[in-house]
């Protein structure tokens, strides 16, 4: 008898104790996302997310041990606690099951291969980000008439559950036709798409860009309305049901948690339309076995109490938030959309050399085949003489707009005749310096297309630079052009040790800048730094006169400023305890470790980068 007193005891403290570290376990969740952040509080993270449960689990078993007589009670009552939580997961499940079954049992597959379609409609709900001036035929569209797996392409969307197709609805229709001159479009690469697996995917041609070459070659692409039954075949594709996640269905067991997703396919027959096709794939949260709450997550550091669920997946590979819709156009219903890896970089540039020496305003679709043309060559890694002489050619069209990749032809530049990098160099000057700098009222400066053209400055070979000392004195004088165009500026570092005095007037004139506006400081400064870093040994009659502005604070020395400090004079031939005893106290003590580490390296190999 005072055995069985000490085990009543035993157990009932236990409980108690386990019952006050369950409050701040259900109250607190938030702890064990912290803890489980830290990495080392993960055995934390885990016994919060046991503890619940467990207590729960004994509190059930307790109260039912007053209902059970008998010396057996012990092991009676976990037993009936264990069959009570059991009870709804299963019939849940198995209901959930039953629904599953009823979903996927009207699949059908009777499509007549091979697939062909006159007139092809999608509907789908498949979001991309629009524009209103884009045209809204994407990678699918322009493939499939690319490819002429379909003369006509209509597309149609919805915003939320797939309806069921009413074929008295109006889509947007796009063709392709010869025309003497195309109406304007702006495509957008909306890759919805998966089809290179090869490593070389990422140069593979784009759908958008063929678009284009296509449309410049008087080949339009035709935008239109018509009604959804003048299609040959109609696909439909998204979710027909949306269920709650294991996170939105929290302690409420009987949550509907089945997502159904489903692509169909409707072919004409003489005036009306028959199913062909039917795929449904299902999502759906089960419960655990036990009926027990714990912790359970949503979005990035969202948890919260809840019944823990597993995700099953009838039909469905990869749990995704639609349809796979590469697999289906090109393993269902087999349209090859691939488009030939054929080298039309000669032809495309040959189109657009054509367009440029056309009178008259520039039409977006020329824009874009200047801007993929020097794409091409940043992909390539290669750009010859033809392709230099173009690149001239579109930057001195001030029809045109400065492409992002113009650098490529710069950097790239392969066998060229000296004389066309000297007229490449006076292109991307002469548009700099035509460029309407901006300053918001926020104080930042907007001309992404100065910083364009001085990446592609900064990637000229040295030897044309010389000829351009006066533009970059004047970049350096020009407060906002500089800021937008600071890169262009580190090449005062081909004029060596004569460029010092501009290089530290940067330095200087940074300091004056405020700290608040925009890049006016940062800029300015890295300009005039970086300038400094390459010229390595050169830029030794600078070694003092950093030190001296190290001195007074001018030159700042935290994190990635301090490195490239360190490399700047490391690089002239500074000395390493000159150079230590030039930093203030508090940054020589706390980082000696770091500057040793960033000062020997800089000795085998200046790193002017920040």
């Amino acid at each position: 008898m005072a055995v069985a007193t000490i085990q009543r005891w035993t157990f009932r403290t236990v409980l108690l104790v386990l019952g006050l570290a369950a409050l701040p376990c259900l109250l607190l969740p938030q702890i064990a996302i912290v803890a489980a952040i830290s990495i080392v509080g993960i055995p934390l993270a885990l016994l919060m997310a046991l503890i619940p449960p467990v207590f729960l689990f004994l509190l059930l078993t307790w109260a039912i041990s007053f209902g059970v007589p008998g010396r057996l009670n012990w092991l009676t009552s976990p037993l009936i606690a264990v069959a009570l939580l059991a009870v709804p997961p299963f019939l849940i499940n198995r209901s959930m099951d039953r629904t599953t079954m009823a979903l996927v049992s009207g699949d059908n597959d009777r499509i007549v291969r091979p697939f062909r379609a006159e007139t092809l409609a999608v509907r789908s709900d498949r979001t991309a980000f629009w524009t209103k001036t884009q045209t809204r035929c994407d990678d699918f569209c322009m493939r499939a008439l690319l490819t002429r797996s379909a003369r006509r392409i209509m597309v149609m969307s919805y915003p939320a559950e797939m309806p069921e197709p009413d074929f008295s609805s109006i889509a947007r229709t796009f063709h392709m036709e010869r025309r003497a001159s195309c109406p304007p479009v702006e495509l957008a690469d909306v890759r919805l798409l998966d089809l290179e697996k090869s490593p070389t995917a990422r140069n593979a041609p784009k759908a958008s860009e063929r678009m284009r070459l296509e449309i410049a070659k008087g080949n339009c692409l035709i935008e239109s309305e018509a009604s959804l039954a003048e299609a040959d075949t109609v696909v439909s594709a998204g979710q027909i049901k949306r269920g709650v996640n294991d996170y939105q269905a929290g302690l409420n067991p009987t949550a509907d948690t089945i997502a159904v997703y489903r692509i169909s396919v409707h072919n004409k027959d003489g005036a009306t339309f028959s199913e062909v096709y039917r795929w449904t794939g299902v999502a759906s949260y089960r419960l655990l076995p036990l009926l027990l709450p714990s912790y359970v997550t949503g979005y990035q550091f969202d948890i919260r109490i809840g019944f823990p669920r597993t995700l099953d997946l009838t039909h469905i590979v990869q749990f995704a938030d639609r349809p796979d819709w590469s697999a289906f156009v090109t393993g269902t219903l087999g349209m090859e959309l691939t488009l030939p890896a054929v080298d039309d970089s000669n032809d495309a540039a040959a189109v657009l050399a054509a367009k440029l020496s056309q009178p008259g305003p520039i039409d977006a679709v020329t824009n874009s085949l200047a801007n993929d043309f020097f794409d091409r060559l940043r992909g390539r890694q290669t750009a010859s003489q033809p392709d230099v002489d173009l690149a001239i050619a579109a930057l001195n069209d001030r029809r045109l707009g400065v492409p992002d990749s113009v650098f490529a032809a710069a950097k790239y530049a392969k066998d060229v005749a000296p004389e066309s990098m000297a007229r490449l160099a006076d292109a991307l000057f002469a548009r700099l310096f035509e460029i309407d700098i901006k300053v918001s009222k926020f104080g930042n400066i907007e001309a992404p297309q100065a910083g364009r053209l001085a990446i592609a400055i900064q990637s000229l070979p040295d030897q044309v630079i010389p000829e351009h000392r006066a533009d970059l004195e004047r970049l350096a004088k020009d407060t906002h052009r500089r800021v937008a165009a600071f890169q262009a500026l580190t090449r005062l570092s081909v004029f060596g040790a004569d460029a010092i005095p501009t290089m530290l007037y940067l330095i200087d004139d940074a300091a004056l800048q405020p700290l608040d506006k925009g890049n006016f400081w940062q800029h300015s400064y890295l300009a005039g730094v970086q300038g400094l870093c390459r010229l390595g040994e050169r830029g030794a009659p600078a070694i003092e006169p950093l030190l001296e502005r190290i001195r007074a604070g001018i030159i700042p020395l935290h994190a990635s400023y301090g490195d490239l400090a360190i490399n700047t004079l490391a690089g002239m031939g500074a000395d390493k305890a000159t150079l230590l005893q030039a930093f203030p106290a508090k940054d020589r003590n706390s980082n000696r470790a770091r500057f040793d580490r960033v000062f020997d390296k800089a000795r085998r190999k200046i790193d002017c980068g920040y």
